[in-house]
């Protein structure tokens, strides 16, 4: 009796572990200093992302400052490590006004989950948003995983996590509506290594890692 409850216990562990995706996500111990993730489109350069990625390993914060290919700030996305993935807690989105400052908009929160360890059911987060008190924005990304992959980032082959999500930004009290599908591949150590997106208009764009940045590097292309 033991010895069969001993088994069922290591097949319960096996399950889980066979059904998480923690070790894809971004490695949290390797960027306690900060690194730059350049995620470059080829076909139409303009299109570029940086991502400078920081941890807080004490209060399990994980930061992300996106900029465009010009080195404009769009986006600052804060994260809470959890037991079962990680939520959104802070998400701000930067636009150039017409004297060209950025001005931060605060979006708040509703759905929180950004990535979840287990990968059987699809999850979202989402975040509504006032532009000068006027325009009522509903913003959603709801992902589901579609299995492993292979691909080739940093001159290397990697196995390769591949979740399907759907993007969808509605103004409210209007026809305003814009969406697209995405696929993002995820690699052990590094985290999100590839984007493929797909428009309604069947336009296609990838964006994929083709450089790790440290902080010093990163503040040399300022």
């Amino acid at each position: 009796m033991k010895y069969v409850k001993q088994v069922s216990i290591f097949i319960i562990i096996l399950t889980f572990a066979g059904c998480s995706v923690k070790e894809y996500y971004f490695p949290m111990s390797e960027l306690t200093s900060g690194k730059v993730y350049k995620y470059e489109c080829k076909s139409e350069p303009s299109k570029t992302q940086y991502w400078k990625l920081t941890s807080d390993l004490k209060n399990q914060i994980l930061t992300t400052e996106a900029y465009e290919s010009d080195f404009r700030q769009y986006e600052l996305f804060k994260e809470k490590i959890t037991d079962k993935g990680t939520e959104v807690i802070e998400f701000t989105s930067y636009l150039k006004n017409q004297k060209g400052l950025l001005l931060p908009v605060y979006n708040i929160p509703k759905d929180v989950d950004v990535f979840r360890w287990n990968k059987k059911e699809p999850y979202k987060y989402s975040a509504e948003t006032d532009y000068d008190g006027k325009y009522k924005t509903i913003f959603s990304k709801e992902r589901e995983y579609v299995g492993k992959s292979k691909i080739s980032i940093l001159g290397k082959e990697h196995e390769a996590i591949k979740l399907k999500e759907n993007y969808k930004t509605v103004v409210m009290n209007s026809t305003e509506k814009f969406e697209y599908t995405q696929y993002s591949y995820y690699v052990k150590g590094i985290g999100l290594a590839k984007m493929e997106k797909e428009y309604s208009d069947g336009k296609k764009e990838t964006l994929e890692l083709t450089e790790i940045m440290t902080i010093d590097e990163w503040n040399k292309k300022q």
